[in-house]
Order: C-alpha cells, then sequence, then structure tokens
C-alpha cells in the first residue's frame, strides 16, 4: 500500500483538460502543479473504470472493474442523514463517478440513526428509539443526556474507527459546515493510521452529515457533499485507487422548500394535556402517559397507562392536520389511523420461519397501499389471508409514499427496539416534535423519524460492484458480508 503523497495541494483539482476519444471521456490532471499532466481518469459509460498515474504512455494504469478485488482494503464511510434524492441527483449530475450507481435502502422505522445502524451491524434491538426512553418494566425514563453522552444507545459504535467526540455533537447543529470539515480532517488522519497499520477494513462514521441536512437548504447541502466527493477522490489518488470503498446512509431526510421552512414546533405536550391527559415520569393511573423526547424529529412515542388512555391519545391525534398518521400497538398487531381511515398491521410466521406480513385496510387507505396490495394478489405473492414477505413488500411498494410499511411498522412497535412504545405519532413535513429549549436556538430545514418515503428513502453505493436497485437494510447487510466480509 503507498502511503498518502503529503505535498498535494488540500482540496481535489478540477482537470486541466478534458478530451474525448472512441466514444470515452479523459480527464486529465496535474497532480503536481508543474504544468504537466500527471493522472488520468477515464470515464466509460458514466463510470471511471480506469486510473492512469504518471500521465503518458508509461504511466501505471488501475483498472477498476466492477467485481470485488480481492486483497484491497475497503473503506466504509456510514453517513448520517442523507437521502437517496440527495446523492442521486449529484450522481446524475457527474459526480461521485469513481462510484457505481447508488442504490434506493428503504431505512428501518423509526427512521433514526441507532435502530438503522443497529439493525445493519446487527447489534440490536436498540434500548430505545433515542436517548432517554421509557423503561417499561421500571416505570421510570432514562437520563437523556446521560444515556447520550456514554453512547447507551449506541452498540454499534464499537464496531466503527472513527466517530465525533459525544460532546461535540451539539456544537454540529449549530456550526455544521465547520463541524463537516473537521470531521473529513480526522476521518482522513484514522483512515491513514489504520492502512499504514495493515487494517484490510475500515469504517468511519460521519455524524455532521445530519447536521447538513436539518440545518441546510436542499442547494447548500449538496455544496458540502460535493466536499466529500473530493475527499473520495483525494483518497483514492494518494492511494494509487488500490483501495475500494463503500457509501452508505442510515436514513432520509425531509427538506422543505425555502418558501415553506423553517419546520415549526409541534407542541404535543400541551396537546395531550389539554385534552385532559398527564404528563408523567411514571405511569400510575389512567390518564399518566409518558412523552419520552429528545431529538427533533417528525416522529414522537408515547406511552400510555392502560387501553382506555391509549385509545384518548389515539382520538386525539389523528384528526389534527399536523399529523400524518398515529400508529397504536393492539395485542400483537399495529392499528393505524390517518383522520377517518383505518387499517391494520399483523405478521405471522411463514412456511421457511420467516415473519410474512399484512395490511388491511378497515376503512379508507391509510397508508396508501391498495395499489401494492393489488399487485401482490396478482402476482400470487400474497396468501389468502393477505400475508406476504418482506421482501416481496418491498418490491410492490418501494415507490410509494409509505414504502415497506406493513413490516417496518409491525417491526418497530415489536423488534427494533427494547422501548416498545404504545402510540406512535408520525408528522406531515412541516412539523417537528423535540425540546423546546433546543428548538429555540435552532431554524431546521429538515427533519427525520418518519415512516414516509422522504425520510426512509437513504442509499448504498461502492467503488467496484452494483448493489440491487432496491434494498431494506437486511439485503443491505447481506450483501455487505458477502462481498465486503461486514462488519469491518
Amino acid at each position: 500500500m503507498r502511503p498518502p503523497t503529503s505535498k498535494l495541494l488540500r482540496a481535489w483539482l478540477s482537470p486541466v483538460h478534458v478530451r474525448q476519444q472512441d466514444g470515452d471521456t479523459y480527464l486529465e490532471f496535474d497532480a503536481d502543479g508543474d504544468g504537466h499532466v500527471d493522472y488520468v481518469q477515464r470515464l466509460r459509460g458514466g463510470y471511471k473504470d480506469r486510473l492512469i498515474f504518471g500521465g503518458g504512455v508509461c504511466g501505471k494504469v488501475v483498472e477498476r472493474p466492477a467485481v470485488v478485488q480481492d486483497g484491497r482494503p475497503v473503506v466504509f464511510l456510514l453517513l448520517d442523514g442523507v437521502a437517496f434524492e440527495r446523492i442521486g441527483g449529484l450522481y446524475a449530475s457527474g459526480r461521485f463517478r469513481l462510484f457505481r450507481p447508488p442504490a434506493r435502502v428503504i431505512s428501518v422505522f423509526p427512521t433514526l440513526t441507532d435502530p438503522a445502524y443497529d439493525l445493519l451491524f446487527r447489534t440490536g434491538p436498540t434500548p430505545g428509539f433515542e436517548p432517554g426512553y421509557f423503561d417499561r418494566g421500571r416505570n421510570r425514563s432514562t437520563g437523556a443526556i446521560w444515556d447520550y453522552l456514554r453512547g447507551a444507545n449506541e452498540a454499534w459504535v464499537r464496531f466503527t474507527d472513527y466517530r465525533l467526540r459525544f460532546i461535540e455533537d451539539a456544537v454540529m447543529y449549530l456550526l455544521p459546515r465547520w463541524v463537516f470539515a473537521l470531521e473529513l480532517r480526522r476521518a482522513r488522519r484514522v483512515v491513514d493510521d489504520r492502512l499504514r497499520a495493515g487494517r484490510q477494513r475500515v469504517a468511519i462514521y460521519l455524524l455532521s452529515t445530519d447536521g447538513l441536512g436539518h440545518m441546510l437548504e436542499a442547494s447548500e447541502i449538496d455544496r458540502e457533499l460535493l466536499r466529500l466527493d473530493e475527499w473520495i477522490e483525494r483518497l483514492v489518488y494518494d492511494y494509487r485507487g488500490l483501495l475500494e470503498l463503500v457509501l452508505v446512509s442510515d436514513h432520509g431526510l425531509s427538506q422543505l422548500p425555502p418558501e415553506q421552512a423553517p419546520v415549526r414546533r409541534f407542541n404535543l405536550h400541551k396537546i395531550l394535556r389539554d385534552n385532559g391527559l398527564r404528563m408523567q415520569a411514571r405511569l400510575r393511573r389512567p390518564g399518566d402517559v409518558v412523552l419520552p423526547q429528545f431529538g427533533l424529529l417528525d416522529v414522537a412515542r408515547v406511552h400510555t397507562f392502560d387501553e382506555e388512555t391509549r385509545e384518548k391519545v389515539v382520538e386525539t391525534l389523528r384528526a389534527r392536520p399536523e399529523v400524518e398518521f398515529v400508529a397504536a400497538r393492539d395485542a400483537q398487531c399495529v392499528r393505524v389511523y390517518r383522520g377517518s381511515q383505518v387499517a391494520v398491521v399483523s405478521a405471522r410466521g411463514g412456511a421457511k420461519g420467516d415473519l410474512l406480513y399484512s395490511y388491511h385496510a378497515e376503512s379508507g387507505d391509510p397508508l396508501e397501499l391498495a395499489g401494492a396490495v393489488a399487485q401482490l394478489r396478482e402476482a400470487g405473492l400474497m396468501s389468502a389471508d393477505g400475508h406476504a414477505t418482506a421482501a416481496a413488500w418491498l418490491r410492490a411498494s418501494a415507490g410509494l409514499p409509505f414504502p415497506s410499511a406493513p413490516q417496518r411498522l409491525w417491526q418497530a412497535f415489536f423488534v427494533v427496539s427494547r422501548e416498545q412504545p404504545d402510540v406512535i405519532v408520525c408528522l406531515t413535513k412541516c412539523w417537528y416534535v423535540g425540546s423546546g429549549l433546543l428548538s429555540g436556538f435552532v431554524k431546521m430545514w429538515g427533519t427525520h423519524g418518519g415512516l414516509h418515503r422522504r425520510a426512509s428513502e437513504t442509499f448504498a453505493m461502492a467503488t467496484n460492484v452494483d448493489f440491487p436497485a432496491v434494498m431494506d437494510l437486511d439485503l443491505l447487510r447481506c450483501q455487505l458480508r458477502e462481498w465486503f466480509g461486514w462488519p469491518a
């Protein structure tokens, strides 16, 4: 492995020449600034499939086929909160072309970092949806700040080589660009140290991309992500193309257009309290609810004393214009309410030992899955009682407003976290719930957490393989294990 070239400029360069030859595009660079071309990239079919170091006919050629190259180290870049729409748009504009095209990935629900990466690393179930959760067994809430600072909700982090210092996380939302630049510098040092030590797999988690998504408008996010593309270009050049990269993100992130921004706070505490419910730290009597809140998200979970209290929470929220839908746990099924529309999601064991999921609309179609149900029935992929595999639901609903909704909803209540709330509330894209204190310091352009496609759809891409066009995190994990020996 060639060590990095320390004399190169800090930022990556623009090509000094662009030429066409036999239908291919050649990008020519003067990397050392001596006035001569010493690095060439060939674009074939939009992919940089040949790198020539040294320039001219005597340069060292590195071929880049879309197959796994045994023996090359792999750098995993784990992003936070980058939607497929963002990376797909940049790829379409000609950026990130050291990679094969990005694949769509439907994240876990709620679309939060810890449940998503716990599923990807198989370190779950997550103790709580986020730090500071309600422990029903002990009938108390855990300390949110203490949980966060000691990483109690982030078991998956032990598989990574770099994560921003916890104490710096709050700064990220005030100065997202500065922290992003800081993370890129630190990440490069970690990658260099690990590769020099002979490591074959390095995992870098970049948290500040989430801060960019929350705090910047879309065009500004794109400009910052171009810095990541330049960082990757520089890394590949310094190591003379003899490494592979995998770029993934945990969840998407909604973005409001400038005329609708900022996202506004939905005071869920006050609304429930005004309707006769009591906000408590413990559940002691009918009417008591616990409402954990930490991040500024478009999803909230509610713990209730009993069934009557749960029904009152649902009735209070289901018709609110700020609420996209309300889901409530009911024995071993989930009931979904969207205004007057109601549906039931359930699961049962399949013949192969896997789980099959159903969506039965009792009134209307709250999750807009009627087309997916018809498609599955017509294709013979749905049982007589309306159940289908998670893979079948994924294929049928990936492009719908609530992709893979049946399995993701059921798993949210029964699988991904030990918290298991009684009610989950998803808000429309203009609203968020969370800390009133924190909301006084920030102006947000977007957020995440909900089941909708805008926060659910993220991506995966690699420098040397093509992922399936649409995946969930389970399939992505299997592909990473097969091709790259995941986890790192």
